[in-house]
Parts: C-alpha cells; sequence; structure tokens
C-alpha cells in the first residue's frame, strides 16, 4: 500500500464545539495554504449555529483554500476574531465551485501531485459546523503534512449540544447523498480511497457502507483501500449486525477508542445503552470481526471531554508521523489486535511486522 496505512491514520475528527465560522482573509507569505475538496449536504447559512436551519434539498461541491498562520501550534485550530489576520489565524483566502459531482471526482483527481493516486473522504462528527468541518480538516493536513486531496463531507448538523436528536436524524437523512460521493470516488480510474469519520459521522458512514453492500454497487472490501473511525458514537450491538451485513471489511479497518470519553458516555445515557462504540470497555468483544482497536485514552491531557484526543494530542500526532516514516511498502493486515498508542514502541513494531 505504499505507506497508505499511516496516510488513513491522519485523517481524524473534526472537533466539536469550537468557534466554528471560517473568515475571509488576505494572503500572506509567511502561511501556509491548504485546499480541502467539499461535498455538502448543508444549506448555505450552515456554518453558523442558527439551530434547526432547513436542510439542503440537494449536494453541491467545491474546493475551499484554507490560510494556516505561521504561528500554528500542533492539535490546535487558530480561530478568527472580528479581525481576521492570517498572520495569526486561519483564514479563507480562495475557493471555487463545481457543477457536479463528476467535475468534482475529475478537479480532485488532476490536482493531486503526491504521485500516490489517493483520496481521502472524512465524514465529520455530531455538532459541528461547516466551518468546524473545513478548518479542521486543513488543520489535520498541516499538522501531519498529508500530501494527498482531502475531501470532506459536510451534512447538515445543527451544530448545537441541544441537536443530539435533530443530528441523528439528520445522518440517516444524508445516506444516499454520502453514498453517491463514496460510489463516485471509489470507482474514478487508478485512484484508490480511504474512508474516515468521527463521532457520529462513524454512526452516519457504517449506515451508508451497510447501504452500498446491499445495493451490490461496490465490493467494498477491494474497492475501499481502508477506514479509520475516531471515537464513533455507535451502540456496540448495531455495529457488529452492521459489520455482518457489510461482509469482508475493508483493510485496514481500525476504531480509535478512549474509554474515558465523556462526551460518548452522556451519548450513553442519552440512548439508555451505556458504553458507545468509541468508548467500549472490553475491546476483545469486537473479535472475530476483523478490526483492530487502537486505544488513545492514555493521551489524554485530561482537559476536554476526551472525544478528540487523536487530533489535538501532540503525543497522538507524533505517534501519527512516526509510522508514517517507518511504514514499508506492502500490504498491512492488522486484524483484531487492540493496540495503546501511549505505548509507542510496541505501536509502531506491532504494526509495522503486521501483528
Amino acid at each position: 500500500m505504499t505507506g497508505r496505512f499511516a496516510l488513513f491514520l491522519t485523517l481524524a475528527l473534526m472537533a466539536c464545539g469550537s468557534p466554528g465560522i471560517m473568515a475571509p482573509g488576505p494572503k500572506v507569505p509567511e502561511a501556509t495554504i491548504r485546499d480541502v475538496y467539499v461535498a455538502r449536504f448543508r444549506q448555505d447559512t450552515g456554518q453558523s449555529r442558527n439551530f434547526g436551519e432547513p436542510r439542503a434539498g440537494r449536494l453541491t461541491f467545491g474546493r475551499i483554500a484554507v490560510s494556516i498562520p505561521p504561528n500554528h501550534e500542533v492539535g490546535r485550530i487558530e480561530w478568527p476574531s472580528d479581525t481576521p489576520d492570517a498572520t495569526r489565524h486561519f483564514v479563507t483566502v480562495d475557493g471555487e465551485a463545481y457543477t457536479g459531482l463528476a467535475s468534482f471526482v475529475r478537479q480532485i483527481a488532476r490536482s493531486d501531485r503526491s504521485g500516490e493516486s489517493e483520496t481521502v473522504l472524512h465524514v465529520h462528527g455530531y455538532n459541528t459546523t461547516h466551518g468546524e468541518a473545513v478548518y479542521g480538516a486543513a488543520q489535520v493536513a498541516h499538522d501531519l503534512d498529508v500530501p494527498v486531496p482531502m475531501v470532506v463531507f459536510s451534512w447538515p448538523s445543527a451544530a448545537q449540544t441541544t441537536g443530539y436528536v435533530y443530528d441523528r436524524d439528520s445522518a440517516l437523512i444524508s445516506r444516499d447523498n454520502l453514498e453517491e460521493v463514496i460510489v463516485a470516488l471509489a470507482r474514478e480510474e487508478g485512484r484508490s480511497l480511504f474512508l474516515t469519520a468521527h463521532s457520529m459521522g462513524a454512526y452516519l458512514l457504517m449506515e451508508t457502507l451497510r447501504q452500498i453492500a446491499l445495493s451490490g454497487r461496490l465490493d467494498l472490501a477491494r474497492d475501499i483501500n481502508g477506514v479509520l473511525l475516531m471515537a464513533p458514537d455507535i451502540d456496540v450491538e448495531l455495529f457488529k449486525e452492521q459489520v455482518d451485513r457489510i461482509g469482508p471489511l475493508p483493510v485496514p479497518f481500525m476504531i480509535m477508542i478512549a474509554e474515558q470519553d465523556r462526551a460518548l458516555r452522556l451519548s450513553g445515557l442519552i440512548s439508555g445503552r451505556g458504553a458507545r462504540l468509541g468508548s467500549i470497555d472490553n475491546p476483545e468483544f469486537l473479535s472475530g470481526l476483523g478490526v483492530t482497536i487502537v486505544d488513545v485514552g492514555a493521551l489524554s491531557d485530561g482537559r476536554k471531554l476526551d472525544h478528540n484526543i487523536a487530533t489535538t494530542s501532540p503525543a497522538a500526532l507524533a505517534i501519527f508521523r512516526r509510522l508514517n516514516e517507518v511504514t514499508p511498502p506492502g500490504e498491512l493486515n492488522v486484524v483484531d489486535a487492540v493496540i495503546r498508542a501511549d505505548q509507542a514502541d510496541g505501536l509502531l513494531e506491532r504494526v509495522v511486522s503486521g501483528h
């Protein structure tokens, strides 16, 4: 896979509960520009926190160029203030719209200068504005020096902590549109596709993969080169049923968990079911499914909800960078393993050896 394993590790969850509003600004020579490709199923005002605004009736497609300031700290988004300053803040400096899905997919392929012929598609989570999804993707791409095109599926979250049920309904409403995007990217000749998702976005992604498997539009084990679920907000028994319907999973298929994830604990209370997939306390319950569990709980700084460790913990980011450095060419098939991310040497040894 020529380093793809480490690449799909890089695409992680988009932060929930940040300021969340994109702002335009001029280019400055000391900033770094990252393009984020967006398949958007939201109204145009969807980056705001206007609860319950109408959901979009159709997908729109575009590219957003995000400027990352020279003072950027790893794991953070320096949100623009009332007076955006490209030397200190993330700002939007350019962008374009595409007429449809076909032209969107073609432009992504044309933009790839990495030589890897890969695309990564991310599905954001609950309580996430459009701005958080886009700037979060730019932050991860920058911090891990991701060389390939990054695509975000921006679905209509209410972007409110009280909007959990609204968001869950929105996720289900979005399945058909996400399916269209996944199928188009996976069928692009000569290119491979990785899928990543965070929180409730993992629920949306798994429901969509189940739907694709039942439709027969793709052979998921063959046509998708990897899946990474970050802090997935999914009932564990539902996940096992989804996997059963999907059939053979793409390889690698990884799940990042943290038992102390307080956001998922709250979700468990709402659902009345206790632990969610992303906070499971007994990963062995998932044995036999062909998944690899990476426990990132020990990397918590204890200051937040422990729901965004993978992209806000410098230690986690350092491990992912190291994986990218040491991963050799060739197939990596790490399944039915539980890996503790704080044991960096052991993690690297086990991943590189395929055990």
